[in-house]
């Protein structure tokens, strides 16, 4: 009878908005773009070379050194591994993915042969990937005092049943995994639960994907082949999908009539957003180059389906089902902006050394709604997170019609007070051929990065650690004309 009548409640129950976090505002704010893969075997650091598709999303004003019209496209293939340690248990899960890591046109008119003033005007337009969302991981763990009940029951305390959570604490309550409700001595709802000890076997496995591509349109124009400068509108869109399986399971048979349960969650969120770039590059030598951009933040405008379910074994080996209401949220986001610095030197125009610093304070990062101010979290937003600073160092070596580059980049971590790392290092290789008319990159790509992760309360369970590496080759063709 319990179960039935609360099973009618939750028809009409308020959808939780769990699903918009600070956690989402970090995902969809560091991106990391892919571009061509001459910039990616440079590692990205571009905002000072120019004549590069990929410069439309990093510094618009590398629009400015094209001379000639150009179609270009980059299939990628992206290859990521999770690997996890935690007590005896060691998971390594692979993911793979193919895309179209950037595919734009550039056209230019102008009279190069002009002795002064404004020599070419661009216009380019295409997209570009800015990230990827390909992972699969795994985590175990035998754990001897707490359980996810014990966190649920912290969520549910001084609560009625019927305004439990229908995501989380509802269905636990619903297979008796929180049971009847009691008054400590202050009066205040509290909930026990037979897991309560812990004394079970824990696994996550989780999948996500999609990306975050970017549609751009940029304008810009070159003064006496030593100012340049651009700017860009850009129409980025996201694709996020995510589905994990929580199980705890009581290997030792010690807790009376409870074999194991499974939580299964699915979220899919799509957003589209809208930002601006603006940039400068200038040349005071034929040697050395200098450039700076300003990225304005994205304002997306984000919508969110999500639902959850939960499954309860017993000893008999019979079981019970109970799926949650599908959520339904739209909200906006608004990621930090972002400013780039830039230097690039030539030695003996057969070599180029360039650097990129870029400048981003994630805690800056908002979430809003209409009917929920999100003040909760965007104060965690705030507290959360801080200032990173990158760094990207590229170098190419022409032997013509041949070109071999590299590049190593430094994402310090976006986290404040060392709450977790989330650093990560990439490094990467190319080579290219270009003649008069077309050209041919190829890049490899590798990154590494290394953060902590908590099944649920930090104060309730150790942290298992977590490397994502990950892999990405990159070709790309282009025609000049």
């Amino acid at each position: 009878m319990r179960r039935i009548l609360y099973s009618l409640v939750l028809v009409f129950a308020a959808l939780s908005v769990s699903a918009q976090n600070s956690t989402e505002v970090l995902r969809y704010s560091r991106t990391d773009l892919g571009g061509t893969a001459r910039s990616m075997g440079m590692g990205g650091a571009f905002g000072s070379i120019g004549a590069d598709f990929s410069s439309l999303s990093i510094n618009p004003a590398g629009i400015g050194l094209y001379k000639k019209s150009e179609l270009s496209l980059t299939p990628t293939i992206f290859i990521s591994q999770v690997s996890s340690e935690m007590g005896p248990y060691k998971n390594d899960e692979n993911k793979s993915n193919f895309s179209m890591n950037n595919y734009g046109l550039i056209l230019v008119a102008g009279d190069g042969k002009k002795a002064k003033g404004f020599k070419y005007f661009q216009f380019g337009i295409g997209v570009n990937r800015l990230a990827d969302f390909n992972y699969h991981s795994v985590i175990e763990n035998d754990n001897p005092t707490t359980s996810l009940m014990s966190d649920y029951q912290n969520r549910a305390y001084g609560k009625y049943p019927d305004e439990l959570d229908p995501f989380s604490t509802n269905l636990a309550w619903y297979h008796y995994l929180l049971e009847d409700t009691v008054r400590t001595p202050g009066g205040v709802l509290a909930y026990t639960s037979p897991l309560a000890n812990g004394g079970v076997y824990q696994k996550l496995d989780k999948t996500t994907w999609g990306s975050i591509n970017e549609m751009t349109i940029s304008f810009g124009t070159t003064y006496n082949d030593a100012i340049y400068v651009g700017g860009s509108v850009g129409f980025p869109f996201l694709r996020y999908f995510e589905e994990s399986m929580y199980l705890e399971e009581d290997k030792a048979d010690t807790i009376a009539n409870f074999y194991k349960f499974i939580k299964d969650d699915y979220l899919e969120t799509h957003g589209n957003g809208v930002n601006f770039k603006v940039g400068v590059i200038v040349r005071p030598f034929g040697w050395f180059r200098v450039g700076f951009a300003f990225h304005s933040p994205t304002w997306y405008s984000m919508n969110d389906y999500y639902y959850s379910g939960m499954t309860r074994y017993y000893d008999d080996g019979t079981h019970d089902f109970k799926e949650s209401p599908h959520g339904f949220y739209d909200y906006s986001l608004n990621t930090p902006m972002k400013m780039v610095g830039s230097a690039t030197i030539t030695i003996a125009r057969f070599m180029l050394i360039s650097g990129d610093v870029e400048i981003v304070d994630y805690s800056s990062g908002t979430l809003s709604a209409y009917d929920y101010q999100f003040q909760e979290e965007n104060e965690q937003i705030r507290n959360k997170y801080t200032t990173a600073i990158n760094y990207k160092l590229g170098a190419e070596m022409r032997l013509r019609p041949m070109a071999f580059r590299v590049g190593l980049d430094y994402f310090s971590s976006p986290y404040a007070n060392d709450i977790n790392d989330g650093s990560l290092w990439k490094a990467s290789a190319g080579l290219g051929y270009r003649d008069r008319d077309i050209f041919v990159d190829l890049a490899y790509v590798y990154t590494l990065k290394n953060e902590d992760y908590y099944m649920y309360d930090p104060a309730l369970i150790n942290a298992t650690s977590l490397d994502f590496n990950t892999h990405q080759l990159a070709l790309t063709i282009g025609l000049r004309f």
